[in-house]
Protein backbone atom coordinates (compact mmCIF):
# COMPACT_ATOMS: atom_id res chain seq x y z
CA UNK A 1 0.00 0.00 0.00
CA UNK A 2 1.34 3.39 -1.13
CA UNK A 3 2.08 6.17 1.65
CA UNK A 4 -0.96 9.21 1.24
CA UNK A 5 1.14 12.35 -0.57
CA UNK A 6 2.16 15.03 1.82
CA UNK A 7 4.83 16.87 -0.14
CA UNK A 8 6.36 18.95 2.46
CA UNK A 9 9.09 20.57 0.37
CA UNK A 10 6.48 22.46 -1.69
CA UNK A 11 4.40 23.25 1.02
CA UNK A 12 7.07 24.58 2.73
CA UNK A 13 7.59 26.92 -0.23
CA UNK A 14 3.95 27.71 -0.44
CA UNK A 15 4.37 29.13 2.95
CA UNK A 16 7.57 31.09 2.81
CA UNK A 17 5.99 32.97 -0.49
CA UNK A 18 2.87 33.47 1.38
CA UNK A 19 4.59 34.87 4.44
CA UNK A 20 6.98 37.30 2.06
CA UNK A 21 5.65 37.16 -1.55
CA UNK A 22 8.81 37.91 -4.08
CA UNK A 23 10.21 36.66 -7.20
CA UNK A 24 13.05 34.80 -5.58
CA UNK A 25 10.27 33.17 -3.14
CA UNK A 26 8.16 32.11 -6.13
CA UNK A 27 11.07 30.60 -8.15
CA UNK A 28 11.52 28.24 -5.04
CA UNK A 29 8.02 27.07 -5.63
CA UNK A 30 8.65 26.34 -9.28
CA UNK A 31 11.35 24.59 -8.16
CA UNK A 32 9.73 22.33 -5.82
CA UNK A 33 7.36 21.37 -7.74
CA UNK A 34 9.92 19.83 -9.99
CA UNK A 35 10.04 17.07 -7.32
CA UNK A 36 7.56 14.67 -5.55
CA UNK A 37 3.92 14.16 -5.97
CA UNK A 38 1.07 16.64 -6.01
CA UNK A 39 -3.26 15.88 -5.66
CA UNK A 40 -5.74 16.80 -8.35
CA UNK A 41 -8.91 17.16 -6.66
CA UNK A 42 -11.20 14.51 -9.14
CA UNK A 43 -14.13 14.73 -6.80
CA UNK A 44 -17.03 13.78 -8.89
CA UNK A 45 -15.54 11.39 -11.41
CA UNK A 46 -16.22 8.04 -12.34
CA UNK A 47 -12.73 6.01 -11.71
CA UNK A 48 -11.86 2.65 -12.86
CA UNK A 49 -9.15 1.83 -10.37
CA UNK A 50 -7.66 -1.42 -9.97
CA UNK A 51 -3.57 -1.96 -8.83
CA UNK A 52 -3.45 1.35 -8.04
CA UNK A 53 -3.64 1.96 -12.14
CA UNK A 54 -6.16 4.39 -13.60
CA UNK A 55 -7.72 2.63 -16.47
CA UNK A 56 -9.36 3.14 -19.97
CA UNK A 57 -13.06 4.32 -19.26
CA UNK A 58 -12.49 6.32 -16.69
CA UNK A 59 -13.66 9.72 -16.26
CA UNK A 60 -12.03 12.35 -15.30
CA UNK A 61 -13.59 15.61 -13.68
CA UNK A 62 -10.59 17.66 -12.37
CA UNK A 63 -11.34 20.77 -9.71
CA UNK A 64 -10.40 24.03 -11.83
CA UNK A 65 -11.14 27.55 -10.97
CA UNK A 66 -10.51 31.16 -12.63
CA UNK A 67 -7.37 32.99 -12.27
CA UNK A 68 -7.47 36.92 -11.62
CA UNK A 69 -7.25 37.94 -15.32
CA UNK A 70 -9.97 35.47 -16.07
CA UNK A 71 -8.10 32.50 -17.02
CA UNK A 72 -8.92 29.05 -16.12
CA UNK A 73 -6.54 27.97 -12.68
CA UNK A 74 -6.22 24.20 -12.60
CA UNK A 75 -6.07 23.11 -9.03
CA UNK A 76 -3.37 20.96 -7.34
CA UNK A 77 -2.76 20.30 -3.56
CA UNK A 78 0.33 18.94 -1.25
CA UNK A 79 -1.98 16.59 0.98
CA UNK A 80 -5.47 15.31 1.29
CA UNK A 81 -5.75 17.52 4.10
CA UNK A 82 -5.76 20.19 1.90
CA UNK A 83 -8.18 18.66 -0.72
CA UNK A 84 -10.41 18.38 2.41
CA UNK A 85 -10.15 22.05 3.28
CA UNK A 86 -12.01 23.01 -0.08
CA UNK A 87 -14.51 20.97 0.45
CA UNK A 88 -17.84 21.06 3.55
CA UNK A 89 -16.60 19.13 7.06
CA UNK A 90 -17.15 15.59 6.71
CA UNK A 91 -17.77 15.39 2.79
CA UNK A 92 -16.65 12.76 0.17
CA UNK A 93 -13.95 13.39 -2.08
CA UNK A 94 -11.90 11.76 -4.63
CA UNK A 95 -7.76 12.85 -5.42
CA UNK A 96 -5.41 11.01 -7.60
CA UNK A 97 -1.42 11.13 -7.33
CA UNK A 98 0.32 12.26 -9.91
CA UNK A 99 4.20 13.21 -10.21
CA UNK A 100 4.62 17.16 -9.79
CA UNK A 101 6.41 17.79 -12.70
CA UNK A 102 3.45 16.02 -14.83
CA UNK A 103 0.66 18.23 -12.86
CA UNK A 104 2.35 21.30 -14.70
CA UNK A 105 2.71 19.52 -17.67
CA UNK A 106 -1.25 19.04 -17.52
CA UNK A 107 -1.75 22.63 -16.83
CA UNK A 108 0.04 23.37 -19.93
CA UNK A 109 -1.12 21.25 -22.00
CA UNK A 110 -4.70 22.59 -21.10
CA UNK A 111 -3.99 25.79 -21.88
CA UNK A 112 -4.62 26.52 -18.24
CA UNK A 113 -3.44 30.14 -17.71
CA UNK A 114 -2.98 29.79 -13.61
CA UNK A 115 -1.68 26.56 -11.64
CA UNK A 116 -2.84 27.16 -7.93
CA UNK A 117 -1.39 24.91 -5.02
CA UNK A 118 -3.19 24.92 -2.18
CA UNK A 119 -5.82 27.16 -2.88
CA UNK A 120 -7.73 26.97 0.61
CA UNK A 121 -5.73 29.67 2.54
CA UNK A 122 -2.02 29.93 1.97
CA UNK A 123 -1.35 29.69 -1.23
CA UNK A 124 0.72 30.14 -4.33
CA UNK A 125 -0.14 30.67 -8.01
CA UNK A 126 2.25 29.50 -10.66
CA UNK A 127 1.52 31.40 -14.15
CA UNK A 128 1.40 30.00 -17.54
CA UNK A 129 5.01 31.94 -17.98
CA UNK A 130 6.29 30.08 -14.73
CA UNK A 131 5.29 26.74 -16.08
CA UNK A 132 6.71 27.24 -19.34
CA UNK A 133 10.06 28.32 -18.09
CA UNK A 134 10.23 25.38 -15.88
CA UNK A 135 9.05 22.85 -18.60
CA UNK A 136 11.02 24.54 -21.90
CA UNK A 137 14.27 23.39 -21.02
CA UNK A 138 15.58 19.51 -20.69
CA UNK A 139 15.02 17.93 -16.78
CA UNK A 140 16.79 15.31 -14.67
CA UNK A 141 13.45 14.26 -12.74
CA UNK A 142 15.33 10.81 -11.96
CA UNK A 143 18.58 12.84 -10.19
CA UNK A 144 16.79 15.53 -8.78
CA UNK A 145 14.24 13.03 -6.95
CA UNK A 146 17.16 10.94 -5.99
CA UNK A 147 18.94 14.14 -4.58
CA UNK A 148 15.86 15.36 -2.40
CA UNK A 149 15.15 11.41 -1.30
CA UNK A 150 18.86 11.69 0.33
CA UNK A 151 18.70 14.42 1.78
CA UNK A 152 15.10 13.82 3.43
CA UNK A 153 16.79 10.21 5.03
CA UNK A 154 15.07 8.53 2.09
CA UNK A 155 17.42 7.29 -0.23
CA UNK A 156 21.38 6.82 -0.49
CA UNK A 157 24.15 8.52 -1.50
CA UNK A 158 24.58 5.60 -3.92
CA UNK A 159 21.42 6.21 -5.42
CA UNK A 160 22.57 9.80 -6.74
CA UNK A 161 25.69 8.56 -8.30
CA UNK A 162 23.54 5.82 -9.81
CA UNK A 163 21.19 8.53 -11.06
CA UNK A 164 24.12 10.63 -12.12
CA UNK A 165 26.02 7.79 -14.71
CA UNK A 166 22.56 6.71 -15.92
CA UNK A 167 22.43 8.89 -19.09
CA UNK A 168 19.97 11.46 -18.27
CA UNK A 169 19.82 15.74 -19.37
CA UNK A 170 21.80 18.17 -17.06
CA UNK A 171 22.27 21.53 -17.11
CA UNK A 172 25.67 23.89 -16.59
CA UNK A 173 25.46 27.51 -15.65
CA UNK A 174 27.13 30.17 -17.79
CA UNK A 175 28.24 33.96 -17.41
CA UNK A 176 29.60 36.14 -20.24
CA UNK A 177 32.60 37.61 -18.95
CA UNK A 178 33.01 41.48 -19.01
CA UNK A 179 33.11 42.66 -22.80
CA UNK A 180 32.19 38.85 -24.35
CA UNK A 181 30.31 38.83 -26.83
CA UNK A 182 26.46 36.98 -26.70
CA UNK A 183 27.20 34.74 -29.44
CA UNK A 184 30.78 33.28 -27.66
CA UNK A 185 30.72 30.59 -25.40
CA UNK A 186 30.18 31.62 -22.06
CA UNK A 187 32.56 30.68 -18.98
CA UNK A 188 30.89 27.73 -16.78
CA UNK A 189 30.17 28.51 -13.09
CA UNK A 190 32.71 26.32 -10.75
CA UNK A 191 33.16 27.06 -6.90
CA UNK A 192 36.18 26.61 -4.88
CA UNK A 193 36.34 24.07 -2.64
CA UNK A 194 38.20 24.10 0.76
CA UNK A 195 41.58 22.26 -0.18
CA UNK A 196 41.71 24.83 -3.29
CA UNK A 197 40.81 22.51 -6.21
CA UNK A 198 37.57 23.59 -7.96
CA UNK A 199 34.12 22.10 -8.50
CA UNK A 200 31.72 22.56 -11.44
CA UNK A 201 28.59 23.74 -10.51
CA UNK A 202 25.62 21.51 -12.02
CA UNK A 203 21.36 21.74 -12.31
CA UNK A 204 18.97 19.08 -12.75
CA UNK A 205 16.04 22.10 -14.34
CA UNK A 206 16.43 25.70 -15.15
CA UNK A 207 14.84 26.74 -12.48
CA UNK A 208 17.74 25.25 -9.94
CA UNK A 209 19.68 27.65 -12.36
CA UNK A 210 17.77 30.68 -11.81
CA UNK A 211 17.95 30.11 -8.05
CA UNK A 212 21.60 30.47 -7.54
CA UNK A 213 21.74 33.47 -10.14
CA UNK A 214 18.97 34.53 -12.30
CA UNK A 215 21.37 36.20 -14.45
CA UNK A 216 23.34 33.27 -15.76
CA UNK A 217 22.39 31.55 -19.22
CA UNK A 218 21.70 27.81 -19.53
CA UNK A 219 23.80 25.27 -20.98
CA UNK A 220 22.27 21.84 -21.88
CA UNK A 221 24.52 18.74 -21.83
CA UNK A 222 24.58 15.78 -20.16
CA UNK A 223 25.75 13.34 -17.40
CA UNK A 224 27.52 11.48 -19.94
CA UNK A 225 29.22 14.11 -21.77
CA UNK A 226 30.27 16.00 -17.96
CA UNK A 227 31.52 12.65 -16.40
CA UNK A 228 33.45 12.75 -19.47
CA UNK A 229 34.28 16.50 -18.43
CA UNK A 230 35.47 15.38 -15.43
CA UNK A 231 37.68 12.31 -16.28
CA UNK A 232 39.30 14.91 -18.68
CA UNK A 233 39.28 18.15 -16.88
CA UNK A 234 40.02 20.04 -13.71
CA UNK A 235 37.36 19.71 -11.78
CA UNK A 236 37.81 17.82 -8.57
CA UNK A 237 33.74 17.68 -8.37
CA UNK A 238 31.03 18.55 -9.11
CA UNK A 239 27.60 20.29 -6.95
CA UNK A 240 24.68 19.82 -8.24
CA UNK A 241 21.85 22.34 -7.19
CA UNK A 242 23.54 24.32 -5.47
CA UNK A 243 20.56 26.30 -4.42
CA UNK A 244 19.93 23.53 -1.86
CA UNK A 245 18.57 20.81 -1.38
CA UNK A 246 22.15 20.26 -2.93
CA UNK A 247 25.10 17.30 -3.12
CA UNK A 248 28.74 17.04 -4.36
CA UNK A 249 30.06 13.88 -5.68
CA UNK A 250 33.79 13.67 -5.92
CA UNK A 251 35.65 12.79 -9.39
CA UNK A 252 36.83 9.47 -8.04
CA UNK A 253 33.52 7.81 -6.71
CA UNK A 254 31.75 8.86 -10.13
CA UNK A 255 34.26 7.35 -12.69
CA UNK A 256 34.59 4.43 -10.91
CA UNK A 257 30.53 4.25 -10.96
CA UNK A 258 30.64 5.00 -14.12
Amino acid sequence: MTEPVHNVRVRRAIEAFAADPQRRTMLDVVRACLTGQLLLDVTGSELDISEGKLHTGSKLRISSNVGPDGKRALLAFTSNDEIARMHPAGARYQSIAQPAPAVLELAKRQGAGWLYIDPAERTAALSAADIDYALRHPRNDRLSAAIADAEAGRGSRQAVISAFVADGPLLLAGQLAEGQRRDEKPQLRVTQRPDGSTALLAFTSAPEVAARDPKDGIVATTTTKVLEQLQSGPFASIVINPAGPWIELSKTELVAAG
